[in-house]
């Protein structure tokens, strides 16, 4: 007769089942993160986080003008994060930060170029349009405006 020859899971490898009694608690996780960084909209507006603070009350980001400097793109970390650009003196955009080949937050790198940390698509941050991919399509325009010394956007 043949042995039989059986394989098993090594400890570390989670099983389908468990990776599925995860699963809700995975998805609630985004919410969970969006409840908490609401609960801080008490902060006093000239507060950052990572560059811009979470909320204001008309829902968009806010980041003081003297963070995003001539030449050069910010990405504005949160629930919803979005990259801004000042392309031309005194003149801002800002675009959705999420890549739009696979939905990576992109990155600030030198001056304008935006970079996906996950497939190396590059981005121009004061157009939004792709310059190299594997991304196709541009990032999404949002709107920007002034509010005093700060840019609110979204």
């Amino acid at each position: 007769m043949d042995p039989v020859t059986r394989t098993t899971q090594p400890s570390f490898c989670p099983t389908r089942r468990a990776i599925l009694a995860a699963v809700p608690g995975i998805a609630i996780l985004p919410v969970a993160v969006a409840c908490g960084t609401a609960s801080k909209s008490d902060a006093p507006s000239g507060s950052t986080t990572n560059g811009g603070s979470g909320g204001t009350a008309g829902g968009g980001a806010r980041i003081p003008v003297a963070q995003v400097p001539l030449g050069s793109a910010v990405v504005i970390a949160g629930a919803k994060p979005y990259v801004v650009a000042q392309p031309a003196d005194g003149t801002f955009v800002a675009f959705d930060a999420a890549c739009t080949h696979q939905g990576a937050t992109v990155s600030a790198d030198d001056g304008l170029t935006l970079e996906c940390p996950a497939h190396g698509s590059r981005f121009n941050g004061g157009t939004g349009a792709v310059e190299k991919g594997p991304a196709k399509a541009a990032l999404a325009s949002v709107p920007v405006r002034r509010d005093g010394e700060n840019l609110v956007v979204g």
